[in-house]
């Protein structure tokens, strides 16, 4: 067994722990975001750009 299994300074644990909750907190938004815009048309194929073109 080794002599300091538990030896990781507590600032790097609280770091981890924060890291893992924020990538928790982050990545629902981030799949929302994803199937909203798999939803929504594409203005390609539907024929109707969302941006007005500038005519010189």
């Amino acid at each position: 067994m080794a002599e300091h299994a538990h030896s990781t300074p507590a600032p790097t644990r609280a770091a981890e722990s924060r890291a893992h909750i924020l990538a928790a907190l982050i990545a629902p938004f981030l799949i929302a975001l994803a199937v909203f815009g798999l939803g929504t048309p594409d203005p390609v194929t539907t024929g109707r750009p969302t941006a007005i073109e500038v005519v010189r």
